[in-house]
């Protein structure tokens, strides 16, 4: 059997996709007899990729060639552009919303047209053969549905993970482009996340037997963090400096807590890049008073973030952000021993309990990010408590290989079911 892994930018490493991919693609390529990675975008350095995987590139070709006259030919052509629109009157209202739906309705007849000529050229009659798995529940799932009107022998599994999911949080319309239309072609979709599933199969109950779990992972890091043992309190937080991920209310809770114990010293690191970053180093440099220190040092790649967690004694990793999927940020953490405190949003409960940290209200303010802070530091011994059970929340759930050696199964286990009811059909026939 074949499989064609569909992402945004792996094997290359612009994208956070590698954090999970590079693990999942050595399960992936001891199941299958051939897997080819078709990236959409070919940004930053190519990774190394184990013995049996290819990369076809002319999927990024053939998107970033296609003609803006020919793509809009495309789309007022398609009976799904319309149907939408009659469905959801109010996208009229909103014109980004119309942008999103034509790009999304282009995207996808591009991907259908470049798999029916990948079918053609490289696939010859074995259709069936053929499992077409994306990354991301997007346009690319739903070109290679359009593809299955034609050729119901191949199998369509998806993941999902955030922006994917949660249609009202990133945009002003609730609204996600031929949402029905994509589901109806898939065979499986794996939320990555319990919340997901269930917001998923809550807004779309008729699909919900297609609809499961499949929690991603991390590998084990090989160390345990060690906390901090000269009296100073040290914060970590570790993501992409952007709107829905309030690096700011970190900043503020971080502040109001320095100003009310002014005889606890504390420190925070800020992992990652934004715009922003700069001008959130010089406002914590002008307002954090002298008993407090915030640095933000910017991008770090995975292995580097393990050694500052290997060599850097920490005391707890934060986030408030807005909505996430399942984080890999505190996968990693929880896998090195952190605590964790986290507003109560996406997949975060599942991931942080009582027993592991202390899950903020989703609109957390800054006081009540202080008052988690001292309540790890006015109980030290709850505070390794918490340390423990993150270890052991990683191993229970977020294990890479036990979660991605499951995953693996689960699909090959969709098209051997598929393939069984095939095979029924035919007989019965």
């Amino acid at each position: 059997m074949t499989l064609l892994l569909f992402t945004a930018v792996y094997p290359y490493n612009a994208g956070a996709e590698s954090n999970f991919l590079d693990v999942e693609i050595h399960h992936l390529v001891r199941a299958f007899d051939r897997v080819i990675l078709v990236p959409r975008n070919l940004r930053g350095e190519r990774l190394p990729l184990p013995k049996g995987v290819k990369v076809d590139e002319s999927y990024a070709s053939f998107l970033n060639h296609a003609g803006k006259l020919s793509t809009a030919r495309l789309v007022l052509q398609s009976p799904h552009f319309y149907r939408e629109i009659i469905s959801r009157p109010t996208i009229l209202l909103y014109p980004s919303s119309m942008l999103r739906l034509a790009a999304f309705v282009g995207g996808a007849y591009l991907t259908s047209r470049w798999v029916e000529r990948w079918m053609q050229k490289s696939a010859s009659n074995n259709v069936n053969e053929l499992l077409f798995y994306t990354y991301w529940f997007d346009q690319a799932a739903m070109g290679i549905g359009l593809v299955k009107e034609r050729f119901p022998e191949i199998w369509l599994v998806s993941r999902a993970h955030g922006y994917d999911i949660y249609e009202e949080y990133y945009y002003k319309l609730a609204f996600w482009p031929c949402r029905h239309t994509a589901l109806s072609f898939l065979d499986r979709l794996f939320p990555d996340s319990q919340a997901g599933t269930d917001y998923l199969r809550t807004r779309y109950p008729e699909y919900s037997s297609k609809i499961k779990t499949a929690f991603l992972g991390v590998p084990e890091p090989g160390f345990v963090n060690q906390p901090s043992r000269d009296g100073v309190f040290r914060v970590v937080s570790c993501s992409m400096i952007r709107r829905e991920k309030r690096v700011e209310h970190v900043l503020e809770g971080f502040k109001r807590a320095a100003e009310l114990r002014p005889g606890q010293r504390l420190e925070w690191h800020h992992i990652g890049n934004g715009e922003s970053r700069g001008q959130l180093q010089k406002l914590a440099d002008k307002t954090l008073p002298p008993n407090a220190r915030a640095y933000f040092p910017g991008y770090s790649d995975k292995q580097s973030l393990m050694r500052f967690y290997r060599d850097t004694p920490l005391d707890v990793f934060v986030n408030a952000s807005a909505t996430e999927g399942t984080p890999v940020s505190i996968m990693e953490a929880i896998s090195c021993g952190l605590p964790i405190i986290a507003t109560h949003v996406g997949g975060n409960p599942e991931i942080v309990s009582q027993q592991n940290g202390i899950l903020l209200s989703p609109n957390a303010t800054s006081q009540e990010i202080a008052e988690a802070f001292f309540d790890l530091i006015d109980n030290p011994a709850k505070t390794t408590s918490k340390r423990k059970w993150s270890r052991k929340a990683w191993d229970q759930k977020y294990n890479a290989e036990r979660n991605f050696s499951d995953f693996t199964d689960r699909i090959m286990d969709t098209a051997n079911a598929k393939d069984d009811m095939s095979s029924d059909r035919k007989a019965y026939s």
